[in-house]
């Protein structure tokens, strides 16, 4: 009888334990996610950033927002081409960019993409202005996706792969 007992007590301590291990890991994956970026309907959006977004891009369609690093980040298309903006909470245009050709990178850019990542595929490529400079937004195929940021003289500014 206590071997009966003891087995159930120790069946259910492992079935609680297992449960406790899946939800934390749960929480972490809902966390990370979280600072990667949270999807935003457009009416979670301050009107300062809707009113600021209208004036810079009247003509964007399909509209898509995001809150990521504490600035609402919005993907949209121009005429069938891709653009990215950031907004700081007050309204200000922090960085804008647009979906470009990869024969259109400054070849210092595709040097050093080839160069570094010479088994890779570029996907897509973004230019980016902001503060006045422009940056290539490079992303990559292959195992991890990776993306990669460089300024127009082909210097890497920030690599991410996604895992």
């Amino acid at each position: 009888m206590k071997k009966i007992i003891f087995a159930t007590l120790f069946a259910t301590g492992l079935g609680l334990a297992a449960s406790a291990q899946t939800e934390t890991q749960t929480q972490t994956q809902t966390q990370t996610q979280t600072q990667d970026a949270q999807e935003l309907k457009e009416s979670d959006v301050p009107a300062t950033v809707k009113t600021s977004f209208k004036s810079a891009f009247p003509n964007a369609k399909d509209v898509e927002w995001k809150m990521k690093e504490g600035k609402y980040k919005v993907e949209f298309e121009v005429n069938g081409t891709d653009h990215m903006a950031s907004f700081g909470s007050d309204g200000k245009l922090m960085s804008k960019g647009m979906k470009i050709r990869t024969s259109e990178l400054p070849s210092a850019v595709s040097n050093a993409v080839k160069g570094a990542y010479a088994d890779r595929t570029i996907d897509e490529v973004y230019r980016v202005d902001k503060d006045g400079s422009a940056y290539y937004l490079v992303k990559l195929s292959g195992d991890p996706e990776t993306k990669v940021k460089y300024t127009a003289d082909g210097q890497l500014v920030k690599e991410k792969k996604d895992q």
